[in-house]
């Protein structure tokens, strides 16, 4: 007998009534979550955390009642387990930088198909993070650039990280591609991917976003 998968308890929060029945139509075709609230009002959000515990908030950036992005820290606190995915209709990257700071596990464009969506909330639930593919090489200069993710930021680290792969995570960190690392450390792109590999297992990342957090928040970005 094949075991269905666990349901993963999902709460909305957009001031749009139709687009918060949208995302419960489109979620509620899934076997695998479950919507258990929704609210307009970002006023809402900190009662809704304490009763629900959800492992998902979907969450709007901008409402009238207040910015989503304010909520994330108390919500982080309040609810620890629970995964924030930012929906916006913006596509301004400060705006989703500042989201990924603040703890969203994933910025998903109002614009999106379906199946983003859902292959976004998948995603986040197995540990990654989640931006658009369109903006996603931006965002991750971005980070590079902005070099700090507030009070975060420590330079203790236990991570096993050979010579060569901390070369390697501060390129990253600082926007290169592989071709690029590969050209600043005279090796070969294979081997820049053989290495990086090793460190998303080391560090227990998934995605270049998450390694670029990971070396925000342990001060890794100088040039190598």
């Amino acid at each position: 007998m094949t075991i269905p998968p666990r349901r993963r308890r999902v709460v909305i929060v957009d001031d749009h009534t139709l687009f918060r029945d949208g995302l419960r139509t489109i979620l509620g075709m899934e076997e695998d979550f479950e919507v258990i609230a929704d609210v307009e009002s970002a006023e809402d959000i900190v009662e809704l955390m304490w009763e629900t515990k959800p492992d998902v908030l979907l969450l709007d950036i901008r409402m009238p009642q207040g910015s989503g992005l304010d909520a994330i820290p108390a919500i982080c606190r309040i609810s620890p387990n629970t995964t924030v995915i930012v929906l916006t209709a913006c596509d301004e990257i400060e705006e989703h930088v500042r989201a990924f700071k603040l703890g969203a596990r994933g910025v998903v464009l109002k614009d999106s198909a379906r199946s983003t969506l859902v292959q976004a909330i998948r995603s986040v639930c197995r540990g990654e993070t989640w931006m658009d593919p369109r903006l996603r090489g931006i965002l991750v200069a971005e980070l590079a650039r902005s070099g700090d993710v507030g009070d975060a930021i420590t330079i203790d680290r236990d991570d096993g990280l050979t010579d060569r792969e901390l070369e390697i995570v501060r390129l990253v960190a600082a926007g290169k591609k592989n071709k690029e690392v590969a050209e600043h450390l005279a090796i070969s792109e294979r081997t820049v991917r053989t290495n990086l590999t090793s460190v998303f297992q080391k560090l227990g990342v998934r995605d270049r976003i998450g390694l670029v957090m990971y070396a925000l928040r342990h001060g890794l970005t100088a040039a190598a």
